[in-house]
């Protein structure tokens, strides 16, 4: 790159976002790195290479300012990464909605609002918007419907959006990582889990969400080859929709077109053992 290109990257503080932004920063990229905790976001500071930036992707009036804050800086916006997200797992039937609109207000709503807000600049480049979506945007495992939705919500988005801009000259590509290693499987284990003690589905997803995040913790994808794929997105000529993330490539390709009544039973059978 002869000129520097600045990106901007949501949920930057920790996991997936800060390899990403440290990623990029190694690789030429100037990096807006924004996220709602401020003092994580300072100990990333490196002077013309990562500017912290505070921003609450729920609140319209905070992105509003962070686009005046980048505006003003006259740097451009190559790329978006559409990164910050919460994941908030339960089963369905025992959810109280409160929670279901937060997981949503998040991680669809909250990537709307910041699409939308910095689409001028990303029109102007001609850049690149980059949506973390999941696996589990196109499978959803059991007790884990209010972020499978919410990603399966991304990746229709997404396409949607992908296909608007195609005229335009600005690509829309979506991440789509399996199980990663990142300090979110240490984040209120045990609440995920008592919050439902009283209900029918106690057992089952006690088992289903120590089992995940024993899986992630012991052969979860490492944040940094995440963020590789993105970087890959970023400088190809013509990306990829859709960039796979996994350590069971062939596993994750092959459902997609398995019969969903086979994929219910291994699922089903998978937190019964």
């Amino acid at each position: 790159m002869n000129k520097k290109q600045w990106v901007l990257v949501t949920g930057a503080a920790s996991g997936i976002g800060k390899a990403v932004a440290m990623l990029l920063a190694e690789r030429g990229f100037g990096v807006y790195a924004a996220d709602i905790a401020m003092q994580q976001l300072n100990d990333m500071y490196q002077e013309d290479t990562i500017q912290p930036i505070e921003i609450d992707i729920t609140d319209e009036k905070d992105i509003d300012q962070a686009f005046g804050v980048i505006d003003k800086k006259g740097t451009g916006l190559f790329a978006l990464i559409n990164n910050a997200g919460i994941f908030s797992p339960g089963p369905l039937m025992a959810l109280d909605i409160k929670q279901l609109v937060e997981q949503y207000d998040v991680n669809v709503f909250g990537t709307h609002r910041v699409t939308k807000a910095f689409f001028p600049l990303l029109l102007s480049s001609r850049g690149r918007i980059v949506n973390m979506s999941s696996v589990a945007g196109y499978v959803a495992t059991p007790f884990s419907g209010p972020y499978a939705s919410s990603k399966h919500a991304i990746e229709g988005w997404s396409d949607a959006l992908r296909r608007e801009l195609l005229p335009l000259d600005v690509k829309v590509i979506i991440i789509e990582p399996a199980l990663v290693k990142t300090p979110i499987w240490d984040k209120d284990l045990g609440g995920r889990i008592e919050r439902y003690r009283d209900t029918i589905f106690y057992e089952a997803n006690r088992r289903k969400i120590e089992h995940e995040a024993f899986e992630a913790k012991r052969n979860g994808v490492q944040p940094e080859v995440v963020a590789d794929a993105v970087f890959r997105a970023l400088v190809a000529p013509n990306p990829k929709p859709r960039y796979l993330v996994t350590n069971h490539r062939v596993l994750h390709r092959l459902v997609k077109f398995l019969p969903d009544t086979l994929v219910d039973r291994l699922l089903t059978k998978a937190i019964q053992e």
